[in-house]
């Protein structure tokens, strides 16, 4: 008895190694595809490089982690994927993430194409619901220089827009009446 129970615990072990080699050659040959086709190009918002590393980890999570195959991925395993898996684990540039939600809605419905799936437009709608969630946990863009400039020169035009018609009624150490908390020496009254 004791020979069937170690012969059992060979071939299971034998049995996993067939099932991941298969996945991931299945996660490479799906995401070459989807990156190759015209669905990724109509609809791409990221680089080939970060969907790449999107799917790919999206893959490897549902096969791996929640042990599910291609046909069995539900919204919930989707939603645990983007919203706790990828903000813990993945390292996503800003603009990744943000085309995160629309590179992976173009996947699903490249697989219902292709049959790998038959609900792919009911798990796009699924993403769409949990977008905003998502968006939030991912980091923001960092501001350039140029973008600082622009962002300055628009602050100066909104406070300049902000500026009462009487100034002289405003003195030069009482709090400027556009909002800011400053003095108005030191905010819109320095413009004129």
């Amino acid at each position: 008895m004791a020979h069937m129970a170690l012969a059992d615990i060979q071939k299971k072990s034998a049995d996993e190694r067939k099932r991941e080699k298969r996945l991931v050659h299945m996660t490479n040959a799906l995401t070459r595809d989807f990156l190759e086709s015209g669905l990724f190009h109509k609809k791409a918002k990221a680089s080939k490089e970060d969907a790449e590393y999107l799917l790919k980890s999206m893959l490897d999570y549902l096969f791996f982690q929640e042990r599910k195959e291609i046909q069995e991925i539900q919204g919930k395993h989707l939603r645990d994927f983007l919203l706790i898996h990828t903000p813990g684990k993945l390292k996503l540039s800003a603009e990744a993430g943000k085309a995160a939600p629309v590179t992976i809605t173009s996947f699903l419905l490249f697989l219902e194409d292709k049959g790998h799936i038959k609900n792919g437009n009911q798990l796009g709608e699924d993403i769409k619901k949990i977008k905003s969630a998502f968006l939030k946990l991912m980091p923001k863009a960092k501001k350039t220089a140029a973008t600082k400039k622009t962002t300055a020169k628009k602050t100066a035009k909104s406070k300049a827009k902000k500026q009462p018609e009487d100034d002289a009624k405003v003195g030069r150490n009482d709090p400027c009446p556009c909002g800011s908390g400053k003095k108005y020496k030191k905010c819109c009254g320095q413009t004129k």
